[in-house]
């Protein structure tokens, strides 16, 4: 594979990763704000299969193809490319641990009516969750293009 399909892939991976975690954080949570439980249980659905068919996907390519460019470029076990993979793991620890509390927050909804306490509880941990992944999939934008630390 040439190296500019290989860049292609990537950036439209990193993307489709960060506009599909952004929107559907954006929906979920003003749809979870107006407390309307029909909607709340509608959206947290759409984004628990939004992240299975486009983020999931999208984080798999990332880490593929950020390593593939990486050692094509020579830049494998820089410090670059150290700071890159820890930040991109920490990203996607609280990726995952998010998309569990989407899964539990689901559960706790099935044969309800209205939003139990602990789906609130749920809902403020995944918020602030999302923080700091948003924060760092921005600054892995940054270190894509401007490659501080090599």
């Amino acid at each position: 594979m040439s190296y500019q399909l290989l860049k292609l892939i990537h950036i439209l991976s990193a993307t489709l990763m960060i506009g599909t975690g952004l929107g559907s954080a954006f929906y979920l949570f003003l749809t979870y704000k107006k407390a309307q439980f029909s909607t709340v249980r509608d959206v947290l659905n759409l984004v628990i299969v939004a992240d299975l068919i486009f983020t999931t996907p999208s984080v798999v390519t990332q880490l593929i193809t950020g390593i593939l460019l990486s050692n094509r470029m020579g830049w494998t076990y820089t410090k670059w490319f150290w700071v890159v993979l820890s930040v991109s793991l920490v990203v996607f620890v609280l990726w995952i641990r998010a998309a569990f509390i989407q899964v539990q927050m689901k559960k706790l909804l099935i044969g309800e009516t209205e939003l139990p306490a602990r789906f609130h509880r749920l809902m403020k941990i995944w918020f602030y969750l999302g923080i700091p992944s948003f924060v760092g999939a921005v600054f892995l934008y940054y270190l894509m293009v401007y490659k501080t630390f090599l």
